[in-house]
């Protein structure tokens, strides 16, 4: 695929909650042309600590999470393999502060471009539907991203 310049190469979706040390994700979605991916965040002492208000309003149990999560750094592998040096957007702030806050706890590096939606000046719907998986919104924001791209003359 040739790249052109400030064209969206991959969009993420998180689901995360507010934690002493600022947003934290439980769960991600990611998307590419063609492909995506989602992960669960396996809580870790000191990082995740999910109460029942917080598993309400995120639509995922802590023993769900514990059952199918990740470690934090399989999820941060796995992210940098998939996205791969691309220019990669969230829907809001929070969402890119999570995900940063989720690569700093592992001393990671994110080895993908990280930025939000709304700095491109995309129109995009006020939120998802509160029943939809990060994967899928992820899909969502690539595909309705892709027909406000700025076009570039030659």
């Amino acid at each position: 695929m040739k790249q052109i310049p400030g064209m969206l190469e991959g969009a993420m979706a998180v689901r995360f909650y507010q934690s002493v040390q600022g947003p934290f994700p439980i769960e991600i979605g990611a998307a590419v042309p063609g492909s995506s991916m989602s992960a669960i965040i396996k809580p870790a002492a000191g990082l995740t600590a999910l109460d029942s208000m917080c598993e309400e309003d995120l639509g995922l149990s802590l023993l769900e999470a514990e059952a199918t999560g990740l470690a934090a750094e399989k999820v941060c592998d796995q992210l940098n393999a998939f996205y791969a040096d691309r220019r990669v957007n969230c829907s809001c702030a929070a969402e890119v502060e999570a995900v940063l806050h989720l690569f700093q706890s592992c001393g990671m590096e994110l080895e993908f471009s990280l930025s939000t939606l709304d700095a491109v000046a995309l129109y995009l719907p006020a939120a998802p539907a509160l029943d939809q998986y990060p994967e899928s919104i992820a899909r969502d924001l690539f595909v309705l991203a892709k027909p406000f791209e700025v076009r570039r003359l030659r």
